[in-house]
């Protein structure tokens, strides 16, 4: 990787984003003996992957950051790089506190009284039961796509769950997975996240779910990889203004660099790739659909200890409350637990009742830090008082970064149908906005990755085998 003018302005594919997912792309292609380059806007790597310092050597993810068993295509990126993971920290107790009533509990499902309990299991059995109906490849097929794509899963959430206490602890998993109001995101993308994602339970699940381990150094360190083995296939600081396209090639403008390549793969959230202006111009669905697409955004919030003293207490620093900053809370220590690290996200939107940050709050850090550290000491005593530090990663003010989480609002799905994953001429989507499986998660950037490699591939093959025929 490289800050300085590439001199290769010459390329057989030119990726646009250093996220996982272009980075992926642009091994991949590598590997295969494609000549590539990578344009990336911003000054870093690794996209919605960050690693935030903690001191002592010690880093905290502040993106993206947890993989599970079913993320195959992830764990076996690691494995051949080198890195290894760490589980999530599960041993003791969980923290459940509600109206001021203070419980500990073992597992996923926290302590709900009998009630909520049926009322949190019937409207799963619902939601799952309608996932099922929902084809993976081409979701705006289903039976009742427009009905599912036309409502929120909030107000579905609001008609169908009945008891305020089961209703409060799916709007709490849902806007964690989200970074989004869930009255804000349709009914349908979620069904769909639900069949291609491995179910609700794998969803929120930490032990063999979706938040079981995570990478040893930070998930960063996954992209920093790639691009050390990319080398100066990677140009930083060169964001992307213009893609020209014609029926042999592509002129690729960025700041630092003009390259003309055979082909292009735009690995960004759809909603980033709409500032670059492409002709001939997109077609109206993949146009319509940039300026329609909206991601989630939060803030990241670690409170920061010499050591995580919660865990002699037998706690492993997970709680799910009704208190005004810590709704959900992990512990988001690194590997060798060497400092303590709890982490809660606070978002720019509430969520219904209990899900309101004030103002001051959201525009003002020290008052958010005070009244993250307020709920710590409720939560895990008079030891959570005095961190060594309150930090945080804000999603908010990424200058080439359109949110953290990758949501559709109603209508999109139905509206704009594939338009996030079929090529425009010699351009290929990647990013994990295009993957027809985990969309919105590290799996899903690489698996997007891996099939816009495969399609550029194919291209470049049939191109060859069209010139020797026509030779």
């Amino acid at each position: 990787m490289t800050d300085t003018q590439s001199a290769r302005h010459n390329v057989d594919v030119v990726v646009v984003g250093a996220g996982l997912s272009g980075l992926t792309a642009a091994y991949r292609l590598v590997q295969q003996g494609i000549s590539v380059l990578v344009l990336e806007a911003g000054d870093r790597v690794g996209g919605r992957t960050v690693n935030v310092d903690v001191g002592g050597g010690a880093v905290t993810d502040g993106g993206g950051q947890w993989i599970g068993a079913l993320h195959t295509r992830m764990y076996a990126l690691i494995e051949e790089l080198g890195l290894s993971t760490f589980q999530t920290y599960t041993e003791g107790n969980s923290i459940y506190l509600q109206h001021g009533k203070r419980r500990t509990y073992k597992g996923t499902i926290p302590p709900l009284g009998p009630l909520a309990l049926v009322d949190f299991a019937q409207a799963q059995f619902r939601l799952e039961r309608m996932a099922k109906q929902v084809p993976v490849r081409a979701p705006w097929q289903a039976k009742k796509a427009d009905t599912w794509d036309s409502m929120t899963l909030g107000h579905w959430l609001d008609t169908n769950s009945l008891v305020d206490e089961a209703r409060h602890l799916f709007t709490t998993c849902f806007t964690m997975m989200y970074a989004e109001d869930p009255h804000r995101i349709s009914l349908l993308k979620v069904l769909h996240q639900i069949a291609t994602s491995g179910g609700i339970n794998f969803m929120v699940n930490t032990r063999d779910g979706a938040q079981d381990s995570r990478v040893v150094g930070g998930m960063q360190l996954v992209s920093t990889t790639l691009a050390d083995r990319l080398g100066d296939r990677v140009l930083t600081n060169s964001p992307v203004t213009e893609i020209h396209q014609d029926d042999h090639e592509v002129l690729v403008r960025s700041a630092r660099a003009d390259v003309r390549c055979r082909r292009v793969i735009v690995a960004m959230t759809p909603a980033d790739a709409g500032r670059i202006r492409v002709t001939p111009e997109l077609p109206v669905r993949r146009a319509a659909l940039q300026r329609a697409w909206h991601n989630g955004t939060e803030t990241k919030v670690f409170a920061v200890y010499d050591k995580p003293f919660w865990r002699a207490q037998g706690f492993n620093g997970s709680a799910l409350t009704d208190l005004p900053i810590a709704h959900f809370v992990v512990d988001n220590s690194p590997a060798d637990g060497s400092v303590g690290v709890l982490l809660v996200f606070v978002g720019t939107a509430g969520a219904g009742p209990g899900f309101t940050w004030t103002d001051e709050v959201l525009n003002d850090p020290a008052a958010r830090h005070t009244a993250f550290v307020r709920d710590l000491v409720t939560l895990f005593g008079p030891e959570a008082a005095n961190p060594v530090e309150v930090t945080e990663k804000s999603w908010v003010d990424e200058p080439w970064i359109n949110g953290c989480v990758g949501t559709r609002a109603p209508g999109v799905l139905t509206g704009y149908t594939d338009a996030a994953t079929v090529p425009v001429g010699r351009l290929h989507w990647a990013g994990t906005e295009a993957a027809p499986e985990f969309e919105s998660y590290l799996e899903g950037a690489v698996r997007s990755a891996e099939r816009a490699v495969a399609e550029v591939r194919a291209a470049l093959s049939d191109a060859v085998r069209s010139k020797t025929d026509h030779g």
